[in-house]
């Protein structure tokens, strides 16, 4: 991402809104949820952590429809959140998964408004339909090694040439993209040759050959055809230009078929009052499906101003016209009709879906026209003709009869890349968490599997003592206190500042959203790593509290490590054996091969139990990071604080069973063998 970039997307915010409040005029929903436009709004601890889904508008939601249920049952212990531009897929996402999903707008692409997308969120993985990509937002993602996977990718050559013409502004994408699933081979011969590495880039074919007609959208359109009984003739996501050439072709068909039914429906929310404005300019009767009134027997025109329903009027009709096409728009995606069985027509303006209709084409499974002449005569030659017009229908199933499968192999790739995180079905997540607040400045979150409930005493060492739960102590930078609490031996750890600040200022911090404080971000880690089966502490709860006038102090509660000991502990005791040097340094490559970086990896924080197994403890401030020379950089911290308890040792005269000659080769060993 180039200087250039980040400057003009800046200049650009505003002009984002004003077109926004622009489009409010006819679409109220345009001007609410602003904050999110900039990433500014509460996000709840349950989305946190989870998988990013984002569909533009409302066709890639609809193409997604299969994979997002697919994830939402295999991965119920996840928060799936679904991103959008629009309103109307917005509307959509609830509708269709209801309060299963997480919706939220991806805000405008400046680096401020990502890194408090990233922030908040948390994702650990995210999925992007289509061709949707945005420089900020994947140079969030590999800066936190966030995998971004491309699916259902198209790339038409003219958008290849906007890539190539603009290459010197957006600056290196493609490093931040970790895998793309492209519909059809010279998709992914284009993503080559604009510099995504080809092993990265693989054909899964169309998500919307595995689309599904409903047994309730069906039997919603029988009845429906029962009721009406006409002939019904559907003009599909329809532009401005091209309403008032599907009226002026429906009233020249009307001369053959007078009580022909045509079913209008606009492309956008936004423009349902100017569809109604052509209708009746053009004189005919209509009905609003907004009006919930019966289609009666001298409606001429069935206006579809409603969302999500375009699937019932394709299963409806007897032949559709997909819009978009008798301008140049590009057109839509057929595979919608096809999937209904419904005989398809389009105009001629069909870049976006070129390599859809060309095999169409071949098969003789589309008609194509030019101008509302053309599309009159369409309509009365498929309608004369029952036969052609079902062999139509028939040719365009078959020829994508094979092509089914692309759902269940870009799930396939999404499982792969999330089996780093997703361990035993005993794992537990952000979303399995609770969040209580028991005052205004105060924010709880706790495993309720450990806890049926959680309060503020739960985080006041004088409340475990009045009940005689305190087991003992360990002192550091401040003190940590050991609780048994029932079945769990818990301990309870605040969180102070160090260094020169600490002396003027010694447990507030600098005030930023929740989920990111000391604490919450400290909890969220262990989880993901337990997730993964590394062996860390379970965490059990977290506190934020809100300082008076200026910061926040945080304190957290993890479940103890049973028998074990730290290995400054250990060492002032006895030497360790090689085994048990061998793992300290396999666990230490274990977390830096899952990215972890330990912004504090000394002696006090590696463990040993007693079956000689090693533990690493204290991430505060830690974080999944991309790659880097931080790896070395963590063991040499590692060993200067080996080397500096043996020299406070010997300054003391006390015993430190160190030796780096003979010591520090088998750690390094260990750590090599992984």
């Amino acid at each position: 991402m180039t200087f250039a970039y980040r400057l003009l997307i800046r200049c650009i915010t505003p002009l984002v809104f004003i077109y926004l409040w622009v489009r409010s005029r006819k679409a109220p929903a345009y001007r609410q949820r602003w904050p999110e436009r900039l990433a500014l709004q509460d996000v709840p601890v349950q989305a946190r952590d989870g998988i990013i889904i984002h569909c533009v508008s409302v066709g890639e939601t609809v193409a997604a429809k299969g994979l997002i249920e697919q994830i939402l049952n295999d991965y119920p212990h996840l928060g799936v959140t679904l991103t959008s531009m629009t309103p109307t897929a917005a509307e959509l996402a609830v509708k269709l998964f209801g309060d299963r999903v997480f919706h939220a707008y991806l805000p405008i692409d400046t680096p401020g408004s990502m890194r408090r997308f990233f922030d908040k969120f948390a994702p650990r993985l995210v999925v992007i339909l289509e061709t949707e990509l945005w420089p900020c937002m994947l140079q969030q993602a590999q800066q936190r090694a966030v995998p971004v996977m491309v699916v259902n990718a198209r790339l038409s050559e003219r958008s290849a040439k906007s890539y190539r013409k603009y290459s010197w502004l957006v600056g290196p994408i493609w490093p931040a993209v970790t895998a793309i699933a492209a519909q059809t081979q010279a998709t992914r011969t284009r993503f080559i040759e604009l510099g995504m590495s080809s092993e990265r880039v693989v054909v899964r074919g169309n998500l919307k050959h595995d689309f599904q007609v409903s047994h309730e959208i069906k039997a919603e359109a029988e009845r429906l055809r029962e009721q009406l009984n006409r002939l019904i003739l559907l003009a599909a996501s329809t532009h401005d230009g091209e309403d008032e050439q599907v009226l002026s072709a429906f009233r020249k068909l009307q001369k053959h078929h007078p009580s022909a039914l045509l079913i209008l429906v606009p492309r956008h929310p936004e423009r349902f009052e100017a569809g109604a404005e052509a209708i009746a300019k053009a004189g005919f009767t209509y009905v609003r499906r907004s009006s919930g009134e019966d289609i009666a027997s001298q409606s001429q025109v069935f206006l579809g101003d409603s969302m999500g329903e375009l699937l019932l009027w394709y299963a409806l009709a007897d032949v559709a016209f997909v819009g978009g096409s008798l301008i140049e728009r590009g057109g839509h995606n057929p595979l919608e009709p096809v999937a209904t069985h419904t005989p398809v027509i389009s105009g001629c303006h069909i870049f976006n879906f070129q390599d859809i209709y060309d095999r169409l084409q071949q098969a003789n499974g589309v008609m194509m026209v030019s101008n509302a002449d053309q599309l009159a005569n369409s309509w009365h030659q498929l309608l004369e003709q029952p036969a052609l017009c079902k062999q139509l229908a028939d040719n365009a199933a078959q020829e994508f009869a094979n092509d089914q499968g692309a759902t269940n192999a870009v799930f396939s790739d999404i499982r792969a890349t999330l089996s780093v995180f997703t361990g035993a079905a005993t794992s537990r997540t952000v979303f399995m968490m609770q969040t209580v607040k028991p005052t205004r400045d105060t924010t709880l979150w706790f495993d309720p599997e450990v806890l049926s409930d959680c309060t503020n005493d739960y985080f006041d060492p004088e409340y475990w003592r009045a009940h005689n739960q305190i087991k003992g102590s360990a002192t550091g930078r401040s003190t940590a206190w050991f609780i048994d609490a029932a079945e769990h031996g818990l301990l309870l750890r605040h969180y102070y500042r160090g260094g020169l600040v600490g002396k003027v200022n010694t447990d507030r911090f600098k005030r930023e959203p929740v989920a990111s404080s000391r604490a919450m971000a400290e909890f969220s880690l262990l989880l993901k790593l337990r997730e993964a089966g590394l062996p860390v502490p379970r965490p059990v709860a977290a506190r934020y509290v809100k300082a008076p006038i200026w910061g926040y102090r945080a304190d957290i509660l993890v479940e103890v490590i049973p028998n074990a000991q730290d290995t400054f502990k250990l060492l002032q005791q006895r030497q360790l054996e090689s085994h048990e040097w061998e793992s300290l340094g396999q666990v230490i490559k274990q977390l830096h091969n899952h990215q972890v970086y330990h912004s504090d990896l000394n002696c006090h924080n590696l463990m040993l139990d007693n079956a000689g197994k090693a533990w690493i403890v204290d991430f505060d401030k830690c974080e999944i990071r991309a790659e880097g020379d931080w790896r070395e950089k963590n063991i040499q911290r590692l060993l200067r604080s080996f080397r500096k308890e043996l020299t406070k040792a010997t300054e003391a005269n006390q015993v430190f069973h160190w030796d780096e000659t003979r010591d520090w080769p088998k750690l390094i060993a260990g750590y090599s063998r992984i």
